[in-house]
């Protein structure tokens, strides 16, 4: 298990980086919070998609962020096959999930 120092020191640095990197999102978490709040204050009214258009600027914000974080791919791994592309894929309830297309 040589190495897994290495590999150990670059995930801690990249979380540890995790919270100054969201903090870019500021403005989009901000709008989001105000939006929420004025729907769950006395007499709001809470629907479902209600903040939809917050929710989506602070979630495009995040994705930024974190492709951003991401190491750029190894020299030692071979191209992504011909006709293959990553893409983000909203499953239910919100979650995010990269996947890969065949």
């Amino acid at each position: 298990m040589s190495g897994t120092g290495a590999v150990w020191s670059r995930v801690r640095s990249r979380i540890q980086s995790f919270p100054e990197r969201l903090a870019t999102c500021g403005v989009e978490a901000a709008a989001y919070g105000k939006c929420v709040q004025a729907a769950t204050a006395p007499g709001g009214d809470l629907r479902r998609n209600l903040c939809a258009k917050e929710f989506e600027a602070l979630r495009n914000c995040f994705v930024a962020v974190v492709r951003t974080a991401s190491p750029p791919p190894s020299p030692f791994l071979p191209p992504a096959p011909a006709g293959s592309a990553a893409y983000l894929g909203a499953w239910p309830a919100g979650r995010v999930v990269e996947t890969v297309q065949p």
